[in-house]
Order: structure tokens, then C-alpha cells, then sequence
């Protein structure tokens, strides 16, 4: 299973910026679970090779269902809109660290190879159940496999020699990083030293606004000094009609046989792994023989978990319905570990899912009222059909639309017609058919005054309430000449004193924040000294300073290493990183996305 796994990840191994600096990430989903169509496009260009549009949805479709097995069911827009960011930037790494591999001439020679699985075995193989003992790595048992000739370790050769060049590479971009004593020192004293201070804040947030003096002129410079703030991209609104694909009575019940007839050839025999794999239409687990490893309680959705757990090991149950569909369970084993039963089990998952004839009736439905809709319009084609219209907010140009979803044949239509066009054809999305008539196009603008008046008018006074808390601030300020006066003044001027715990420069401050103004005014001072007004956030401090701790060397020395090591990894990791931007910065990168949205 060790292989059939490394063989997977082989095959659909995309490296973006590999090992510990910038990440992999591997795509190893392949359900078509959004409705995105392949098409022979191409969705941009690096150097020259192309980005298809087949690669690039199949990447889109496969992290929307890894959302999806995370818990996300209903991504909003905006996450919908990241993801595919996420994906084009990671094709586009992909790509330009291949070709500089591919320029610096950089390879993986057999014997490196050999080392890396002989000494340092990948995380994937780390992390595996075979090679475990007490939830730890188990080198002999690794060395024991290693050594087994029933094992085919070919699929993890040509994982390693995939990542090995991705190494090189890296190693030869931070070759030059160092790390000196002083900066291990002071990061040991931004983690260790710490502070304990008395303050008084002057809270812009408590100045009453009738202490402010706001003319309308001001608001009209501050409108004309900010006007591209307020720009308006091109939006446009969408009236609709959604027929939604749900599967119907004779699905469902086509779907509990097909359970049943599946449930009925492993109890009989079959082999379960290979049914899983033909079958099963859980992607994580479909390619390894529906084995889902080891899982405790609360793993798992309740009525899986439950089948699985009551269940004797060696034996098969189901049909088991959960959110997910139809699940056919073996359970391989259980055991008992650190006083928590565990189970290793297979399942072979059924969604329900509309079937061709149900699809093809809906979209007939959609069809036949698109051409209502253009006849009579789409309210009297409503009214006729009794069907129920929907309107979007304002959306922009881009993949997504409120309330639909992913479409870009419906963003294309809506961004490219005019207002009162509906097309004769429905658009099918991964829910269903959308029939829509492009109801109002708000062209690009800047936002007039009116319409920004009030927020503008709040964040003058913003501004001219923490112009104020700093005046007090400055005039209680004055009146401390002695360290005694702190307590003195608050008492005299009515002002709230608080004090801290111990803190050190990287911690989240009780009451105060993270104010790095704050913090490092507090460790400038020596005990009994009393800041200057300190600007923070929503206002002014005055900072009293009651200890500050010395530094302890023999700790320092015992850190120090582990402090190197971490400083070295992140620095490298930035310049890594820099480099990358430099080297994107440099590509000719064209990006089609928005030509064919």
C-alpha cells in the first residue's frame, strides 16, 4: 500500500516551491465535482509554454473538493475567487522553477537518490502507519522494509528523483544566507527578556465628537486627495431562474441497488480493494483501495463511525447513508492504543447523484423556458411557468457570481451583451441550469461625494480624535518630573492607571494588544522611568516601567543552536523567496483568464 501510494503522488506530482521554504503542493483529486468543462483553451502563457485550460480546471476542481472534504460545502465567492488564484500562481511556480532546473542543468544522479530513501526517507514515508512504533518514525522497521524484495520500490525512486533537483535548486539560491551571533542574541532577548510596566491610555475612541471642529471643506480635500480609493469597477446584475439538478426517486433507489449489488460481490468474495478502486467515488481514497488507514472516534461522521466501530474486524456492513452518500465499509483491524480503540477500514462511497435521463429533463425544462423568456420575457415566462426569479447584488468580471457560483460561459455572456439580453441556451453550473437576462450594467466610475460622504466624515474625525488623545496625553506628560508623579497626575487628572503582567517583545499584551510602539518604548526604559506619549493604534500610552529582567547566559547557551537553526531556516526561506519574486518578476507571463471570463 507504502507504494501504491508513492505511485500516485508520482503520477500527479505537481511541485510548486518544494521542501521546507515556500511548500508543495500535490494535487492527487480527480472528481468532477464542479461542472467546469474541459476545453482545449489556453489559459496563459510562461516563457512561452502554455498554461491549457484542461490542467488548470482539473487543479481548480480538485482543491474545491478538497475544500468540500474539509467541511467547506458552501464556499463563498471571495474564497471561490482566492482559490483560483492559489491555483494559477501555483502552475505558474510550477513551471518557472522547472525551466531554471532545467537551465542551471540540474539533475538527480542515482546514488543521490539512493541516499535520500537509504538516510533520509521522505515525510510521506515518515508519517506512514507501517513504519510507525508508538506514533514515532521507526528506522529498523523502515531498514527491515527497505531490505524485503517483495517490496517494489520503484514509485519511490522516481518520487525522490522528482524532488531532489527542487532541493539543488533551493540549496544553490541560499548558499550564501548566514546567520550571525548577534542576531541569535537578540532573538533569544525578543523571546526571553521581559517587562512589567504600569500605563495610562489616552483612548481617541472616548473623545466626545463635540470636541471636534470638522469643516465640509476638509471632507471635499480629502475626497480629491483620495478619489482612486473610491473607484467603482464595471458591475452588472443578473435576473435568473435556477433549475437545480437533485436526483430523483428513481436515482436514489438506482443508486441503493447499485450499493447493494456492490455490498453483495465483496460479501461474496471479490476482491474489496479492486472494487474500491473501480467503484468508489471518494477521490482520497479510491486510488488505494478505499483504505482509509487508522481512525479513532470523532474522525469520522457519526453514522460511518458507528458502523465502523461496531463492526468485527474482517467484516463488511453497509449500505451506511451519510452526508457524503452511500458508504460499503470492511473493516481490516482494530486495536488499542494509549487506552483509544482504533480501526483500519475500506469503504467504497456512491454518491447520490442525478442520473443522464434526470439531467436531460432538467435541462429540457431550462431550455424550453429560455426560449419562453425571449418571447414573452423572463417576468411573464416566470408568471407562465411558475418558476421563481432571483436577482444578483452588482458583481464584477471574474469567475464567480453571487449565488451561482463558478461559471464562466454565464460571466462571459453577462460581461460581453447588453442589458435585456437572455440567451437561448441555459448555462449548466455544478448544481444545476441557470437561465438569466442581464438586468442592469453599472459602468466603471468613481464613487460621488455623496455616496462616500459619511465615511469620509468618520474617518476625519478618527484622525482628529487620536490628533486630540495625544494633546492630553502630552499635557499629563508635562506635569511628571518624578517618578511618583505618574500615580500624582492620574489621581489629580482623574486618568485610569493599569498595569501588565510580565511580557515579553513577542507577546499579545492584556488590554494593550500587539503594539510594537508600545513595546518597544516599554523595554527602552530603565525601572521608575516614565516614556514619552507613545502613539499607538487607537491612541496614546504613557508608559511606567516597574522591571525589566536581565538575561540568562547559561540559557542562552543551552538555546542558542536550536535559536540558529530557526533563524538560518527562515531566513533562507526569504530569501528564497525574494529570489522567486525576481525571478517571476522577470517571466513573461501572460495570463488569459480574464479574455475568456
Amino acid at each position: 500500500m507504502v507504494m501504491q501510494k508513492m505511485r500516485q503522488f508520482t503520477k500527479e506530482f505537481l511541485i510548486f516551491v518544494v521542501v521546507a521554504f515556500v511548500g508543495t503542493i500535490i494535487f492527487d483529486w480527480g472528481m468532477d465535482i464542479t461542472g467546469i468543462r474541459r476545453r482545449p483553451d489556453v489559459m496563459g502563457e510562461v516563457n512561452g509554454e502554455r498554461i491549457m485550460a484542461d490542467k488548470y480546471y482539473e487543479a481548480l476542481r480538485n482543491q474545491i473538493e478538497l475544500r468540500r472534504q474539509q467541511g467547506d460545502d458552501e464556499l463563498t465567492d471571495q474564497e471561490l475567487s482566492m482559490l483560483e488564484d492559489q491555483v494559477w500562481e501555483s502552475l505558474v511556480q510550477e513551471i518557472l522553477l522547472r525551466q531554471e532546473i532545467e537551465k542551471r542543468g540540474i539533475t538527480a544522479s542515482d546514488s543521490e537518490v539512493v541516499a535520500v530513501i537509504k538516510y533520509n526517507p521522505p515525510d510521506i514515508l515518515r508519517s506512514n502507519e507501517s513504519f510507525l512504533t508508538d506514533g514515532k518514525f521507526d528506522y529498523q522497521k523502515y531498514l527491515a522494509a527497505l531490505r524485503d524484495p517483495r517490496n517494489d520500490w520503484r514509485p519511490v525512486e522516481e518520487y525522490v528523483r522528482t524532488i531532489i533537483p527542487f532541493q539543488k535548486l533551493q540549496d544553490e539560491i541560499t548558499a550564501s544566507v548566514v546567520v550571525t551571533p548577534e542576531e541569535v542574541r537578540w532573538e533569544y532577548i525578543k523571546r526571553n527578556q521581559k517587562a512589567k510596566v504600569k500605563y495610562i491610555f489616552f483612548d481617541a475612541d472616548k473623545i466626545s465628537d463635540d470636541r471636534v471642529v470638522l469643516e465640509e471643506q476638509e471632507i471635499q480635500k480629502y475626497y480629491e486627495e483620495h478619489k482612486e480609493e473610491y473607484r467603482e469597477p464595471e458591475k452588472r446584475v443578473i435576473r435568473y431562474a435556477f433549475f437545480p439538478l437533485v436526483p430523483s426517486a428513481a436515482d436514489s433507489q438506482a443508486i441503493w441497488n447499485d450499493a447493494m449489488d456492490l455490498l453483495k460481490r465483496a460479501r461474496s468474495g471479490e476482491d474489496f480493494a479492486s472494487l474500491a478502486e473501480m467503484y468508489s467515488e471518494d477521490p482520497g481514497s479510491r486510488d488505494k483501495g478505499g483504505d482509509l488507514g487508522f481512525f479513532g472516534r470523532g474522525t469520522m461522521v457519526k453514522p460511518f463511525e458507528d458502523a465502523a466501530f461496531q463492526a468485527k474486524a474482517g467484516e463488511i456492513v453497509g449500505p451506511v447513508q451519510t452526508s457524503y452518500g452511500l458508504h460499503i465499509i470492511k473493516v481490516e483491524e482494530k486495536k488499542r492504543e494509549n487506552g483509544e480503540w482504533k480501526v483500519r477500514a475500506r469503504h467504497i462511497l456512491l454518491k447520490y447523484q442525478p442520473s443522464t435521463q434526470t439531467v436531460d429533463e432538467v435541462r429540457t425544462r431550462a431550455t424550453l423556458f429560455a426560449m419562453d423568456a425571449i418571447e414573452f420575457g423572463i417576468e411573464e415566462a416566470a408568471k407562465r411557468d411558475s418558476v421563481e426569479l432571483q436577482e444578483t447584488p452588482p458583481f464584477t468580471r471574474g469567475g464567480f457570481i453571487p449565488g451561482i457560483g463558478f461559471s464562466r460561459d454565464l460571466t462571459e455572456f453577462v460581461f460581453s451583451g447588453e442589458k435585456g439580453d437572455i440567451r437561448e441556451q441555459p448555462f449548466e453550473t455544478d448544481r444545476g441550469f441557470v437561465v438569466a437576462m442581464i438586468a442592469d450594467i453599472q459602468k466603471e466610475h468613481i464613487k460621488p461625494l455623496e455616496d462616500v460622504q459619511t465615511m469620509i466624515r468618520n474617518i476625519l474625525l478618527r484622525i482628529k480624535k487620536k490628533e486630540i488623545a495625544g494633546q492630553l496625553c502630552a499635557e499629563a506628560r508635562q506635569k511628571m518630573t518624578l517618578p511618583e508623579d505618574f500615580e500624582k497626575v492620574a489621581a489629580q487628572d482623574s486618568l485610569e492607571i493599569k498595569e501588565t503582567t510580565y511580557f515579553t517583545r513577542n507577546d499579545f499584551i492584556p488590554g494593550v494588544g500587539r503594539e510594537p510602539s508600545f513595546v518597544g518604548a516599554a523595554f527602552s526604559l530603565e525601572p521608575n522611568q516614565i516614556s514619552n506619549p507613545v502613539e499607538g493604534t487607537r491612541g496614546y500610552f504613557l508608559i511606567k516601567l516597574l522591571d525589566k529582567t536581565k538575561i540568562d547566559e547559561a540559557d542562552f547557551e543551552q538555546q542558542k543552536m536550536m535559536i540558529y537553526n530557526q533563524l538560518l531556516f527562515q531566513k533562507k526561506q526569504r530569501a528564497f523567496m525574494e529570489w522567486y519574486n525576481e525571478l517571476k518578476k522577470k517571466a513573461d507571463i501572460k495570463d488569459y483568464r480574464r479574455k475568456m471570463a
